[in-house]
C-alpha cells in the first residue's frame, strides 16, 4: 500500500509539472520531424534536376549536391530546434 501511494504521488508531481513544458514538446516534435524527413530532399532534388537537365549525368550530380546541402541545412535547423526547445519555457 505504501508503494502504491508513493507511485501515485510521483505520478501526480509529474502530471502537475507537465503544463509548464507542454509548449516545448511541439517545437521538439517539429525539429525531430525535420531531421527525419531531411533525406527526402536528396531524392526530390535529384528527380527535379535530372528531368530539367540536358545531359543527365550533370543533372544527377547537381541534384545530389543540391539535395545534400538542403539535407544538411534541415538536419542543423531541426537539431537546433530540438536542443533549444527547453529554453522556450524559460523565456516565457
Amino acid at each position: 500500500m505504501k508503494r502504491l501511494v508513493s507511485i501515485l504521488i510521483a505520478l501526480a508531481v509529474v502530471g502537475l509539472s507537465i503544463p509548464g513544458f507542454a509548449g516545448t514538446v511541439d517545437k521538439f516534435k517539429g525539429g525531430l520531424k525535420t531531421v527525419m524527413m531531411s533525406p527526402l530532399n536528396v531524392s526530390d532534388n535529384v528527380k527535379t534536376e535530372t528531368t530539367n537537365a540536358k545531359f543527365m549525368p550533370f543533372g544527377l550530380v547537381g541534384g545530389l549536391l543540391k539535395g545534400g546541402v538542403y539535407m544538411a541545412k534541415d538536419i542543423v535547423t531541426g537539431s537546433l530546434d530540438m536542443v533549444t526547445s527547453p529554453l522556450d519555457s524559460i523565456r516565457k
